[in-house]
Protein backbone atom coordinates (compact mmCIF):
# COMPACT_ATOMS: atom_id res chain seq x y z
CA UNK A 1 0.00 0.00 0.00
CA UNK A 2 0.69 3.34 -0.97
CA UNK A 3 1.88 6.18 1.79
CA UNK A 4 1.03 10.14 0.65
CA UNK A 5 3.46 12.51 2.22
CA UNK A 6 2.72 15.58 0.61
CA UNK A 7 -0.62 16.43 -1.55
CA UNK A 8 1.02 20.28 -2.32
CA UNK A 9 3.46 21.69 -3.83
CA UNK A 10 4.03 18.75 -5.11
CA UNK A 11 2.08 15.17 -4.95
CA UNK A 12 4.27 13.25 -3.31
CA UNK A 13 3.93 9.35 -2.45
CA UNK A 14 5.75 5.98 -1.54
CA UNK A 15 5.05 2.84 -2.94
CA UNK A 16 7.42 -0.13 -1.71
CA UNK A 17 10.25 2.36 -1.30
CA UNK A 18 10.11 3.85 -4.41
CA UNK A 19 8.85 7.55 -4.42
CA UNK A 20 6.42 8.68 -6.70
CA UNK A 21 6.68 12.40 -7.56
CA UNK A 22 2.92 14.07 -9.46
CA UNK A 23 2.57 10.18 -10.93
CA UNK A 24 6.43 9.79 -11.93
CA UNK A 25 8.48 7.14 -10.43
CA UNK A 26 11.71 9.66 -8.81
CA UNK A 27 15.49 8.54 -9.71
CA UNK A 28 16.97 7.58 -6.03
CA UNK A 29 20.47 6.99 -4.56
CA UNK A 30 20.85 3.50 -3.09
CA UNK A 31 22.83 2.81 -0.13
CA UNK A 32 23.57 -0.73 0.61
CA UNK A 33 25.60 -2.45 3.62
CA UNK A 34 28.45 -3.12 1.61
CA UNK A 35 28.62 0.87 1.44
CA UNK A 36 28.03 1.30 5.12
CA UNK A 37 30.85 -1.74 5.79
CA UNK A 38 33.38 0.57 7.30
CA UNK A 39 30.99 2.27 9.81
CA UNK A 40 29.86 -0.85 11.20
CA UNK A 41 30.21 -1.78 14.61
CA UNK A 42 30.50 -5.50 13.34
CA UNK A 43 29.96 -7.36 9.94
CA UNK A 44 30.18 -10.80 11.40
CA UNK A 45 26.61 -11.44 11.34
CA UNK A 46 25.55 -9.47 7.98
CA UNK A 47 28.38 -10.85 6.05
CA UNK A 48 26.29 -14.32 6.05
CA UNK A 49 23.21 -12.42 4.65
CA UNK A 50 25.04 -10.69 1.45
CA UNK A 51 24.12 -7.45 0.07
CA UNK A 52 21.03 -5.72 0.59
CA UNK A 53 20.09 -2.32 0.57
CA UNK A 54 19.89 0.11 3.68
CA UNK A 55 18.52 3.46 2.27
CA UNK A 56 17.86 5.38 -0.40
CA UNK A 57 18.38 9.15 -1.16
CA UNK A 58 15.53 11.14 -3.74
CA UNK A 59 17.49 14.16 -3.75
CA UNK A 60 16.34 18.06 -5.43
CA UNK A 61 12.84 17.31 -5.38
CA UNK A 62 12.56 20.91 -5.29
CA UNK A 63 15.73 23.52 -5.78
CA UNK A 64 15.74 27.20 -5.42
CA UNK A 65 18.29 29.45 -5.30
CA UNK A 66 20.92 26.86 -4.44
CA UNK A 67 19.10 25.09 -1.86
CA UNK A 68 17.85 21.85 -2.28
CA UNK A 69 14.59 19.27 -0.27
CA UNK A 70 15.65 16.08 -0.58
CA UNK A 71 13.79 12.88 1.14
CA UNK A 72 15.36 9.37 2.49
CA UNK A 73 13.96 6.35 3.19
CA UNK A 74 15.07 3.99 5.32
CA UNK A 75 13.43 0.42 5.99
CA UNK A 76 13.59 -1.53 9.74
CA UNK A 77 15.41 -4.08 9.06
CA UNK A 78 18.66 -4.99 11.41
CA UNK A 79 22.08 -3.85 9.75
CA UNK A 80 24.15 -6.98 12.66
CA UNK A 81 23.50 -5.75 15.98
CA UNK A 82 22.59 -2.63 14.83
CA UNK A 83 19.66 -0.71 14.27
CA UNK A 84 20.42 0.97 10.55
CA UNK A 85 21.46 3.90 9.88
CA UNK A 86 23.24 6.53 7.48
CA UNK A 87 26.96 6.48 6.82
CA UNK A 88 27.93 9.52 8.61
CA UNK A 89 29.09 12.86 7.56
CA UNK A 90 30.13 16.66 8.14
CA UNK A 91 29.85 19.46 6.04
CA UNK A 92 32.72 21.62 4.84
CA UNK A 93 32.95 25.56 5.76
CA UNK A 94 30.89 28.33 4.43
CA UNK A 95 32.45 31.40 3.17
CA UNK A 96 31.37 32.25 6.49
CA UNK A 97 34.26 30.84 7.84
CA UNK A 98 31.82 28.24 9.84
CA UNK A 99 30.48 24.96 8.68
CA UNK A 100 27.47 24.75 6.52
CA UNK A 101 24.32 23.73 8.91
CA UNK A 102 21.21 21.75 7.62
CA UNK A 103 17.50 21.30 8.65
CA UNK A 104 15.66 17.91 8.97
CA UNK A 105 12.61 16.76 9.31
CA UNK A 106 10.22 12.94 10.55
CA UNK A 107 7.44 12.36 7.58
CA UNK A 108 6.78 9.06 8.95
CA UNK A 109 8.73 6.75 11.77
CA UNK A 110 10.66 7.97 14.20
CA UNK A 111 14.66 7.79 14.66
CA UNK A 112 17.20 9.34 16.84
CA UNK A 113 20.21 11.65 15.34
CA UNK A 114 23.25 11.50 17.15
CA UNK A 115 25.15 14.62 16.34
CA UNK A 116 29.11 14.92 16.89
CA UNK A 117 31.40 18.12 17.30
CA UNK A 118 35.24 17.58 17.18
CA UNK A 119 37.35 19.46 19.56
CA UNK A 120 41.04 20.78 19.03
CA UNK A 121 41.54 18.26 22.36
CA UNK A 122 40.54 15.43 19.67
CA UNK A 123 37.52 14.69 21.54
CA UNK A 124 34.11 15.23 20.87
CA UNK A 125 31.32 16.58 22.01
CA UNK A 126 27.61 14.86 21.50
CA UNK A 127 24.12 15.89 21.38
CA UNK A 128 21.78 12.60 20.67
CA UNK A 129 18.59 13.93 19.65
CA UNK A 130 14.89 11.46 19.89
CA UNK A 131 12.24 12.71 16.79
CA UNK A 132 9.04 11.46 15.85
CA UNK A 133 7.20 11.80 12.81
CA UNK A 134 6.79 15.59 12.51
CA UNK A 135 9.59 17.00 14.16
CA UNK A 136 11.88 19.56 12.21
CA UNK A 137 15.54 19.46 13.64
CA UNK A 138 18.43 21.74 12.82
CA UNK A 139 22.30 20.61 12.42
CA UNK A 140 23.99 23.01 13.56
CA UNK A 141 27.23 23.88 12.20
CA UNK A 142 29.93 22.24 12.87
CA UNK A 143 27.99 19.19 13.75
CA UNK A 144 28.32 15.70 11.98
CA UNK A 145 25.42 13.14 11.92
CA UNK A 146 24.21 10.25 11.55
CA UNK A 147 20.66 9.61 11.46
CA UNK A 148 18.97 6.00 12.63
CA UNK A 149 16.43 4.10 12.48
CA UNK A 150 15.28 3.14 16.06
CA UNK A 151 11.62 2.46 14.96
CA UNK A 152 9.48 -0.32 13.44
CA UNK A 153 8.34 1.14 10.52
CA UNK A 154 9.93 2.70 7.59
CA UNK A 155 11.33 6.13 8.36
CA UNK A 156 11.30 8.58 6.25
CA UNK A 157 13.04 11.59 6.28
CA UNK A 158 13.13 14.98 4.85
CA UNK A 159 16.03 17.87 4.00
CA UNK A 160 17.34 21.08 3.02
CA UNK A 161 20.46 22.11 2.59
CA UNK A 162 22.70 23.95 0.13
CA UNK A 163 23.74 22.15 -3.18
CA UNK A 164 26.74 23.42 -3.57
CA UNK A 165 29.46 21.36 -1.34
CA UNK A 166 30.37 18.21 -1.01
CA UNK A 167 29.92 16.39 2.26
CA UNK A 168 32.48 14.69 4.16
CA UNK A 169 33.02 10.88 5.31
CA UNK A 170 36.49 10.53 6.20
CA UNK A 171 36.07 10.85 9.84
CA UNK A 172 33.48 8.06 10.02
CA UNK A 173 35.13 5.91 7.80
CA UNK A 174 38.19 6.40 9.63
CA UNK A 175 36.66 5.64 13.55
CA UNK A 176 34.03 2.73 12.24
CA UNK A 177 31.46 4.93 12.25
CA UNK A 178 29.94 7.63 14.75
CA UNK A 179 31.18 7.61 18.92
CA UNK A 180 28.19 5.33 19.51
CA UNK A 181 26.54 2.42 18.43
CA UNK A 182 22.64 1.90 18.82
CA UNK A 183 22.01 -1.46 19.27
CA UNK A 184 18.52 -3.45 18.46
CA UNK A 185 18.17 -4.98 22.32
CA UNK A 186 18.37 -1.24 23.54
CA UNK A 187 22.11 -0.92 24.09
CA UNK A 188 24.40 2.22 23.31
CA UNK A 189 27.86 0.87 23.20
CA UNK A 190 30.54 3.83 23.13
CA UNK A 191 32.97 3.69 19.72
CA UNK A 192 36.20 3.49 21.78
CA UNK A 193 38.02 4.98 18.41
CA UNK A 194 36.86 8.41 20.24
CA UNK A 195 37.32 10.16 23.25
CA UNK A 196 33.91 11.52 24.26
CA UNK A 197 34.24 15.30 25.86
CA UNK A 198 30.50 15.47 26.72
CA UNK A 199 26.99 13.47 25.81
CA UNK A 200 23.60 15.06 26.33
CA UNK A 201 20.44 14.26 25.19
CA UNK A 202 18.00 17.15 23.71
CA UNK A 203 14.66 17.88 22.57
CA UNK A 204 14.12 18.83 18.69
CA UNK A 205 12.92 22.19 19.90
CA UNK A 206 15.59 23.08 22.64
CA UNK A 207 18.31 22.30 20.11
CA UNK A 208 16.50 24.67 17.43
CA UNK A 209 15.67 27.40 20.33
CA UNK A 210 19.40 27.54 20.91
CA UNK A 211 19.76 28.80 17.42
CA UNK A 212 16.69 30.84 17.34
CA UNK A 213 15.06 28.64 13.95
CA UNK A 214 11.72 27.28 14.38
CA UNK A 215 9.97 25.66 11.57
CA UNK A 216 6.17 23.28 11.24
CA UNK A 217 7.29 21.96 7.68
CA UNK A 218 10.23 22.29 5.91
CA UNK A 219 8.16 21.55 2.32
CA UNK A 220 5.79 24.27 2.68
CA UNK A 221 7.96 26.70 4.27
CA UNK A 222 10.10 26.39 2.26
CA UNK A 223 7.91 27.18 -0.69
CA UNK A 224 6.61 29.69 0.65
CA UNK A 225 9.36 31.67 1.16
CA UNK A 226 13.11 29.99 0.57
CA UNK A 227 14.28 33.41 1.66
CA UNK A 228 13.81 31.90 5.31
CA UNK A 229 16.56 29.63 4.65
CA UNK A 230 19.24 31.65 3.36
CA UNK A 231 21.23 30.56 6.39
CA UNK A 232 21.73 27.07 5.16
CA UNK A 233 24.17 28.79 2.61
CA UNK A 234 24.92 31.60 4.72
CA UNK A 235 25.15 30.12 7.64
CA UNK A 236 26.89 33.52 9.59
CA UNK A 237 22.91 34.21 9.30
CA UNK A 238 22.21 31.89 11.97
CA UNK A 239 22.52 33.78 15.47
CA UNK A 240 23.17 31.41 18.73
CA UNK A 241 20.35 32.73 21.18
CA UNK A 242 22.23 33.91 24.79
Amino acid sequence: MGMALYEKPLKVELENHELIVNGTRYPRSVRTVKDLAKTLMSTSKIEERGSFDVYYIYRGLIVHSGIRFDITVMPPGPLGEEFPKTYGHYHPMSNDGVAYPEAYQVLHGRCTLLLQKRNRSGTVDVIIVEAKMGDVILIPPEYGHVTINTGKDDLVMSNLVYDKFESVYGDYAANKGAAYYFLKNGEIVQNSNYFVNSSEKMEPGDLNAKYNFACEDLLSEFNLDPGRFLFLEKPGLLKRAP
